[in-house]
C-alpha cells in the first residue's frame, strides 16, 4: 500500500496538498534497529521527506512496554525535531486506564486514534466511551476507526434497520458515522469504503455535515437495544 499510495498520490499531486498518516508497526518491531529501518523504508516507499501523522501501532499495555525498551517514542520525538514527523500519535487498542498511563507519560502524543462506535461506547471490553473521556481530559483530538464496527453497524437485523428507514435520513452506515462524528474533540472519522457508491454517500452527507438530532439520537439507542 505504501508503494501504491506513491504512484496514486504522492507521484500526481504537491505534497502540500494532502495528508499523510502512517504507523510504526508493532508486530514488526523488536529492535532499535527494525524501529529506524522501518521508518527509513517507509518514507521511501512512500516517496516522501515527512509523514503528517505517525502513530505508535496498537498500543496496549503490552506494546506501550515494548514500544518504551525500544525508545520509539523519544525517536519518533526526534524525528518530529527533524521535521521528518508534523504530528506524534498513537491508535489504541486497551482500557482506559492504559491510555491515561501513556498520555502522562507521554504528554508529547498530539492525537490518539480510538475505535469508536455506538455500540462499543459502553462496552466493558472496548471502553470507547471511557477511553474518549480520558482523550477530553488529556485535551487529545481523536481519531475514530471502527465507526460501522467493521460494517456490521451498516448490516443491521431487520428490525434494528427498520427502525432508522423510519426516518428517512440514509443508510445504517450513515448514522453510526454521524454517531462519530457528533462529539467534541473529534478530529477525523476514519471509515471502511468498500465500494465507490459507498464512498461517494460519505462525501456527500459528511461535506454538510451535522449532528444526529434528538429524534435520531432517540434511534441509535433503539438500534443499540435490538
Amino acid at each position: 500500500s505504501e508503494r501504491v499510495i506513491k504512484e496514486a498520490l504522492v507521484d500526481r499531486y504537491p505534497r502540500e496538498s494532502f495528508y499523510l498518516a502512517t504507523k510504526l508497526p508493532a508486530w514488526v518491531m523488536n529492535g532499535p534497529e527494525d524501529r529506524d529501518r522501518i521508518f527509513g523504508e517507509q518514507l521511501e516507499k512512500c516517496g516522501v521527506e515527512y509523514f503528517d501523522f505517525y502513530l505508535m501501532h496498537a498500543q496496549n499495555v503490552e506494546k506501550f512496554e515494548k514500544f518504551k525498551k525500544c525508545h520509539a517514542y523519544e525517536t519518533a520525538l526526534k524525528f518530529k525535531e527533524e521535521g521528518k514527523i508534523r504530528h506524534l500519535g498513537i491508535s489504541f487498542h486497551d482500557c482506559a486506564e492504559v491510555l491515561d498511563q501513556i498520555l502522562t507519560e507521554y504528554p508529547q502524543v498530539e492525537v490518539v486514534q480510538l475505535q469508536f462506535n455506538y455500540i462499543d461506547y459502553d462496552d466493558p471490553a472496548v471502553q470507547s466511551g471511557k477511553c474518549y473521556e480520558v482523550c477530553r481530559k488529556h485535551g487529545k483530538p481523536v481519531i475514530v476507526m471502527e465507526p460501522v464496527r467493521g460494517g456490521s453497524l451498516a448490516n443491521l437485523p431487520d428490525n434494528a434497520k427498520a427502525v432508522f428507514d423510519e426516518l428517512h435520513g440514509g443508510s445504517p452506515a450513515t448514522y453510526a458515522i454521524r454517531y462519530a462524528a457528533g462529539f467534541p474533540g473529534i478530529m477525523m472519522v476514519l471509515s471502511g469504503m468498500s465500494t465507490i457508491d459507498q464512498m461517494k454517500e460519505n462525501l456527500d452527507f459528511m461535506k454538510d455535515f451535522r449532528p444526529l438530532d434528538e429524534k435520531e439520537t432517540q434511534a441509535v439507542e433503539k438500534v443499540c437495544e435490538i
